[in-house]
C-alpha cells in the first residue's frame, strides 16, 4: 500500500524511547524526516549517536513548556523545510490514589499528558495551515475508556486527550488538518514496567482477547497509518490498539476452555 509519506517531516515528542522510538523507526522506513524531543540531554546524545547519518533531528525540549514546543516546531521546519505530521507521544504514568497523590505530581501529569498535547498542536498548526495540510496525532490510551484505580491521574488525562482530539478535529477541518489519537492497551515499555510486578503477566493477559502484551512496533504501525494518505477520511477519532482488551466481559474465555 502506498502511504504517501516519503519526504514528509514528522515531529515526535518523547521520541527517544518506547513507542516514540518505534515510531521514529517506522517513519524513517517510509522515507520521512523525523525530529524528536526529550528533556534528558544524555538520552538525546545517545539518540543522536544511534541515528547518525539519518535524516533525524534531536532537540532538548519540555512538552509542558509552550515556548519549548514553539522552538521544536521552528527547528524541525528550519531543518527540513516542512512540518507535515506532529505526534504528541510524550507522557507520564504516575501511581497513587486520587486522595493521596501529591498535588505536585497531579499538576505534572496534567502538564505533560494534557497541556503538552495542546501546546504541541498549537505549535505545529501555523506551519500546517500555511502548507494547506497536516496531521496531528495524540497519544491516548485504553485508560481513556476504562481508567485504573490507583493510577487515576493517568486515565483522567487520557480521557481529556480524547475530548481535545475531537474538538480540534472539528475546529481544524477547514484547514485540511486531521486530528486523531492512538489508544494502546498494555504494551511492554519502560513507562509501565511497574505494572507487571503489581498485577502479574497472567492477570494482564486475561484482560485482552489476544492474551499477550502488545509491542511498540504494533502501535507504531498504527501511528504511521493514521499519519498517511491511507487514513485520509479518519479524523476526530481514537484508534484502539489493545489486543481486544475487554472487548467482552470475559476476554480470557478462549484461553480457558477446551
Amino acid at each position: 500500500m502506498e502511504l504517501g509519506l516519503k519526504d514528509k517531516t514528522v515531529v515526535i515528542t518523547g521520541g527517544t524511547a518506547g513507542i516514540g522510538r518505534a515510531c521514529v523507526d517506522a517513519f524513517l522506513a517510509e522515507g520521512c524526516k523525523v525530529a524528536v524531543c526529550a528533556r534528558s540531554g544524555d538520552k538525546l546524545e545517545q539518540f543522536g549517536r544511534d541515528y547518525a547519518g539519518k535524516p533525524v533531528l534531536a532537540v532538548k525540549a519540555d512538552t509542558s513548556v509552550p515556548e519549548d514546543m514553539d522552538r521544536l516546531a521552528a527547528a524541525a521546519f528550519d531543518a527540513f523545510g516542512s512540518l507535515d505530521v506532529w505526534v504528541n507521544n510524550a507522557g507520564v504514568y504516575p501511581s497513587g490514589n486520587l486522595m493521596d497523590i501529591s498535588l505536585e505530581e497531579w499538576r505534572h501529569t496534567l502538564a505533560v499528558n494534557l497541556d503538552g498535547v495542546l501546546y504541541g498542536c498549537r505549535s505545529a498548526c501555523p506551519y500546517m495551515r500555511r502548507q494547506g495540510k497536516g496531521v496531528l496525532l495524540n497519544a491516548s490510551s485504553f485508560a481513556a475508556n476504562m481508567p485504573t484505580a490507583g493510577r487515576g491521574a493517568y486515565g483522567i488525562t487520557k480521557g481529556a486527550v480524547q475530548q481535545l482530539t475531537k474538538v480540534l478535529a472539528a475546529e481544524l477541518a477547514k484547514d485540511n488538518i486531521r486530528v486523531a489519537s492512538y489508544m494502546p492497551g498494555f504494551v511492554s515499555t519502560d513507562l509501565n514496567a511497574g505494572v507487571t510486578s503489581e498485577s502479574g503477566d497472567e492477570a494482564l493477559f486475561n484482560q485482552a482477547a489476544l492474551h499477550r502484551y502488545g509491542t511498540v512496533r504494533e502501535v507504531a504501525s498504527v501511528v504511521v497509518f493514521l499519519a498517511s494518505d491511507a487514513a485520509s477520511f479518519i479524523t476526530g477519532r481514537g484508534i484502539e490498539v489493545d489486543g481486544g482488551k475487554y472487548c467482552v466481559q470475559n476476554p480470557w474465555y478462549a484461553w480457558q476452555t477446551e
